[in-house]
């Protein structure tokens, strides 16, 4: 075997070889593309149904608020007119967690000390337990939101992971054409490189 012909067998191994390793490897990178895409979704769904149960909770919230500003009202309407009972009956009436904090407003005498809170909203006793759920759905929501954003950056990474491995395959490729040999080798080369690189960041991009 001439020395030309030592040359270019050597030449078509090594090409061959860096189109098995590119084609495996771009294998590998387009499935974790997609399995980082579909984190994507699960991760968004998940955000999606977190804000609207957030949207939810953010609304009986502000029924329940509405209920305990409205009947506090009638409440103080009716201690204005002396009508015991009436103002007796409607805080019976008052909601467990509003009671909470009616009942420490109450113990300061309000109607007749000015030193005493306007009205119990104002006490921190007052607490509507559907703010925390509303409070807990958005910090699920956004911790979801973020997942979804590292996993599309994932997968991102991973398609052009993909493009780097396809010009190993370009170069090798074009290097098992008649082509004279110093070029031969610049095109090995060059895949080479972009070989070693989409390796190497295969194995540092993080697996789904």
């Amino acid at each position: 075997m001439t020395a030309n012909a030592t040359a270019d067998h050597r030449l078509d191994t090594i090409s061959t070889l860096l189109l098995s390793v590119a084609a495996l490897a771009t294998s590998w990178a387009g499935y974790q593309a997609t399995l980082w895409g579909g984190e994507q979704t699960r991760h968004f769904a998940a955000a999606t149904v977190a804000r609207a149960r957030a949207s939810r909770a953010v609304v009986t919230t502000g029924q329940f608020v509405m209920l305990d500003v409205g009947l506090f009202n009638y409440w103080l309407e009716e201690k204005a007119h002396r009508d015991s009972k009436l103002s007796g009956f409607i805080e019976k009436r008052f909601r467990p967690e509003f009671k909470v904090a009616f009942d420490e407003w109450n113990k300061g005498n309000p109607l007749e000390s000015p030193e005493s809170a306007p009205s119990p909203f104002q006490l921190p006793q007052y607490h509507v337990r559907s703010a925390d759920t509303a409070e807990h759905y958005d910090e699920l929501a956004d911790a979801e939101t973020e997942l979804a954003a590292r996993a599309n950056r994932a997968g991102d990474d991973y398609v052009l992971n993909a493009v780097i491995l396809a010009t190993v395959m370009f170069f090798a490729g074009a290097a098992q054409n008649d082509l004279r040999a110093s070029l031969r080798w610049l095109l090995i080369s060059f895949a080479t490189v972009a070989c070693v690189v989409g390796i190497t960041r295969l194995f540092i991009l993080p697996r789904a």
